[in-house]
């Protein structure tokens, strides 16, 4: 089997700065401490991948399965003494956001769409096949934390892009 192929400018360094970004800037914030219970939390960031099958001649396309890959994760707070399981309630919320199974516009949780071992709690977002999850904090919390770090990585692959040699060469295929 080949290995897997995510998007070129969605990487770790970029997910790790803006997780970094939206932690140092929001969550640990003095300010922050009147609303949220402490600072333990977990946050997933899942992308999609495809097969890379470029040696075997691409002899299945456009057949590959888009799969999700977890490119970053990281816990805050002292993971010894946390009240809940945050990193697999976080796991959790992201692959139910990846298969499209957690609305994320609203905070009821439909119980027709859980299945058996999934979360029953909410906070994370789908944004253009960057999930991220967030667990720890109240639902609507996590959802913003997730979302502002959605957007980050958003940004920073945009401004990784706009700088690379991929635009400054005009690049028909990105190599």
């Amino acid at each position: 089997m080949s290995e897997r192929l995510t998007p070129k400018y969605l990487t770790k360094e970029v997910a790790e700065t803006a997780v970094e970004m939206v932690l140092k800037g929001f969550v640990f914030d003095s300010r922050m401490d009147q609303v949220i219970d402490g600072h333990n939390c977990h946050i997933v960031v899942l992308v999609p991948s495809v097969e890379d099958a470029r040696l075997s001649g691409y002899p299945n396309w456009p057949h590959y399965p888009i799969t999700p890959v977890c490119i970053y994760e990281k816990s805050t707070g002292d993971t010894e003494k946390w009240s809940y399981p945050f990193k697999q309630i976080a796991s959790c919320k992201a692959m139910q956001l990846w298969r499209a199974r957690i609305p994320t516009a609203t905070q009821t949780r439909c119980p027709i769409s859980l299945f058996p071992d999934d979360t029953p709690y909410w906070g994370g977002v789908n944004r253009h096949g960057i999930v991220v999850a967030c667990s720890g904090f109240q639902g609507y919390f996590d959802q913003m934390i997730s979302g502002m770090i959605a957007d980050a990585i958003k940004a920073f692959a945009r401004f990784h892009f706009e700088n690379s040699d991929d635009v400054k060469k005009e690049l028909s295929f990105l190599g």
